[in-house]
Order: structure tokens, then C-alpha cells, then sequence
């Protein structure tokens, strides 16, 4: 069975688990504005929320965001929920606003017809799939994590995005003087990934950088690894983004501890990851396609065929 029929499959059971209020809040037009909203700070969604789910239930939508992401990105993710009892007790539990199942899913249109959606979204977390005609795409995909590395006295105990921060520094540090002096866009890192949640990118971000398909040696493997970890966030047969003409760019401290940011950005690929909140404990990554997000290539095409 195909992506798309799984993704039927398990939306379809989920829908099945819920009584007739809950399914009011869970689903919306697919044409809806609402599929193209984003956000990834603690906040109500419109949705079905995790905590108003039974146990039979809140397992449906966890198979079925299980059937969306690839394991390790699935272990990161509900790792990352899990962050927000962590972040409550660091933060005294000063606010409501701070609970592993303050989480939503919401379901756009019919699934299995042309075209329809889903999203799961709650802190940190912002995962969106659109399907028409069989063909899935599941981006912009944003994971964070507050805190960033949860510390212990022997070092640290966790850690849910420190692959995407050591691959980048891997990367920074393979590139020659020339290389890196092309690459380092900025001393200071921006407060935040650059496109933070807009719904449209106009293009792509300035192909400032070094270009990947320059690398060589333990430059180029840095740089294949690390495209391999975000790439990896998406299931077999999900449309990924294309990394063709990608440039690398990086902003602020060359070593953990101090604020930093990274992108690599071609024409159908943007990937981001800045930590500079929080004494550079806090950290944000995201991976767009500038031209395709929510499907937006592959529904044009379909308008421009029908009509």
C-alpha cells in the first residue's frame, strides 16, 4: 500500500474514534484558509486537541502521525512534546500553557478524495501534509526544542535536535578559509529562523553561501549528511524538497554556547535551524519547499489543467 492509501487508511480510522462533536472540531474544508495557517509558539489551535481525546483515540492520532513521519522523525517529535512538562517545571509551572498534550490534529477535506490534508500542531511542533491524486507532500515541517539540551551533572541527558547542530557545525568547520568566509553571511545570528511562520515564501531566500555541489572531501560528506538528516524527517513516497543549486550560509557564533543559524537554500529547498534564544538553548529548525509548501505547485497545475 502506497503513502497516500496509508495515510486514507489511518485518517480514515481516526475519524471513525470520534463522536460527532469531537469530528466538528476536528475537520474543516479542504479550501479553508485555516490549512495554510501556522504557527509554533505555545497557543489554542483550531483542531482536536490531544487532551480531549480518550486513550483509543489519542492512540489513532499517534498511529496516524506515525504513518506521516519516518521513526527517528517520529521519536523526535513526541520527544519534543514531552519538552513541555520539562520546560513547565524549569519555568516554576508559571503557566497553563505549558502540557505534553496541548497538541492538535485537524483533518482539510475528504480523505481519499482529489485532494485534502492534515495537520498536527501544538509548541514546537508544526507538521502539515497535503495529498492530491496520490502524490503527498508534507511541508513546511517545523521541530523545535526548549530546552534545547536538557543538562545533567554528568552532561547531557537530552537532546531531540542535537544531530541537526552537530551536522551543521560539522559542515562549518570542514569548509576551507575561503570557503567559510563565503559561507558566514553574518557575526550575529537573527532571533529566529529567517521566514519564521509565513504562509508564502516569495521565491527563495538570496543565494548567499558556498555552494554544496562545490564541496569536496570531508566538506561534501558533512554537507550530504547533513541534507540526510532533514530529508530523512519525510516518509517514503513524500514528494521531498529538491536540493538542486543549494548554497550553505551561517550566521553567528562558530561554537555551541553563543548564539547561531544556518540555511541551506535552493530554488525548491529551504532548510533553517537557529539557536539564540534562551542563552542559545533554544532551538528552531524548519524545512520549506519555497515554491511547493501546502501543496501549492501541485494544486496550480491542477487548476491550470481543469481550466
Amino acid at each position: 500500500m502506497d503513502l497516500g492509501a496509508r495515510l486514507v487508511v489511518e485518517t480514515s480510522r481516526l475519524l471513525d474514534e470520534l463522536n460527532d462533536t469531537q469530528a466538528i472540531r476536528a475537520r474543516f474544508p479542504f479550501d479553508e484558509e485555516e490549512r495554510r495557517s501556522w504557527f509554533y509558539w505555545p497557543d489554542d489551535r483550531r483542531g482536536l486537541a490531544l487532551w480531549q481525546l480518550d486513550r483509543s483515540q489519542a492512540k489513532a492520532v499517534h498511529r496516524l502521525l506515525g504513518t506521516v513521519l519516518p521513526l527517528p522523525a517520529f521519536t523526535r517529535v513526541v520527544t519534543i512534546m514531552s519538552l513541555d512538562e520539562v520546560l513547565d517545571r524549569l519555568e516554576d509551572h508559571a503557566t497553563t500553557r505549558r502540557h505534553r498534550d496541548d497538541y492538535w490534529v485537524s483533518v482539510f477535506g475528504e480523505p481519499g478524495s482529489d485532494a485534502w490534508g492534515l495537520r498536527f500542531e501544538g509548541h514546537h511542533v508544526s507538521i502539515h501534509v497535503t495529498v492530491r491524486g496520490g502524490e503527498v507532500v508534507a511541508t513546511p515541517l517545523f521541530l523545535g526544542a526548549n530546552p534545547a539540551v536538557v543538562h545533567g551533572t554528568s552532561g547531557p541527558v537530552l537532546a531531540p535536535l542535537a544531530h541537526e547542530e552537530r551536522l551543521g557545525f560539522e559542515l562549518l568547520h570542514a569548509l576551507s578559509v575561503e570557503q567559510r568566509s563565503t559561507a558566514v553571511i553574518a557575526d550575529v545570528a537573527p532571533d529566529d529562523i529567517v521566514t519564521r511562520n509565513a504562509r508564502q515564501m516569495d521565491g527563495p531566500l538570496p543565494p548567499d553561501g558556498v555552494p554544496l555541489a562545490s564541496l569536496t572531501g570531508p566538506a561534501a560528506r558533512a554537507a550530504g549528511a547533513l541534507l540526510d538528516v532533514y530529508m530523512e524527517r519525510f516518509p517514503d513516497g513524500c514528494r521531498r524538497p529538491d536540493a538542486t543549486g543549494a548554497v550553505f550560509a551561517w550566521a553567528g557564533a562558530p561554537e555551541p554556547g553563543t548564539g547561531h543559524y544556518y540555511r541551506i537554500s535552493a530554488p525548491r529547498l529551504l532548510v533553517e535551524l537557529d539557536n539564540t534564544q534562551d542563552g542559545a538553548n533554544h532551538v528552531h529548525t524548519v524545512v520549506r519547499d519555497p515554491r511547493g509548501d501546502f501543496g501549492a505547485d501541485m494544486l496550480a497545475e491542477h487548476h491550470r489543467r481543469a481550466h
